[in-house]
């Protein structure tokens, strides 16, 4: 039997094993060496509940939260209608292969559907091979590159 991965909204019940993964995540992309906490998690599931731009759904894995996507729903300018920015997405390395990438992918294409979004983007760690290789399997590489300034250092502009 295939188990297929179950994609939900959290709530706050899921705020400390969201705070374990959003943890691993920073941690797998090299960020704040410091935890989040589950306040943190609560105000961020409080606001995806109560925010509709704030989409975060969470993927579960034999029985436990083991990933999650946070996107946007953001005007779309050239088009004059919405896109989906997906911010993050984290899946557990024990969990990866199981579809939930996929499946967290799915669900905000139906919902970008849904309201009309024109197309759903996100960007890629340059070295992340691994998660090219699904991307490309599932999307096309976009016509722009990607840049930012990082605002804790002093920048003449």
């Amino acid at each position: 039997m295939v188990n297929v991965p179950t994609i939900r909204r959290l709530s706050a019940a899921d705020a400390l094993r969201l705070a374990e993964l959003m943890t691993a995540y920073r941690r797998a992309m090299n960020g704040p060496g410091e935890a989040m906490t589950s306040e943190q998690a609560t105000l961020l599931i409080e606001r995806a509940v109560s925010e509709s731009y704030l989409l975060l759904f969470g993927a579960d894995h034999g029985g436990a939260l083991a990933g999650f996507a946070l996107a946007f729903d953001l005007p779309e300018i050239i088009s004059g209608s919405r896109a989906g920015q997906l911010d993050d997405l984290f899946v557990m390395p024990e969990a990866r292969g199981s579809g939930l990438t996929r499946a967290l992918i799915g669900q905000l294409t139906e919902i970008g559907t849904a309201r009309g979004w024109t197309h759903l983007r996100w960007l890629v760690p340059q070295d992340n091979l691994t998660a090219k290789r699904l991307y490309l399997s599932i999307a096309d590489l976009a016509p722009w590159d990607s840049f930012r300034i990082e605002l804790s250092q002093p920048r003449s502009i």
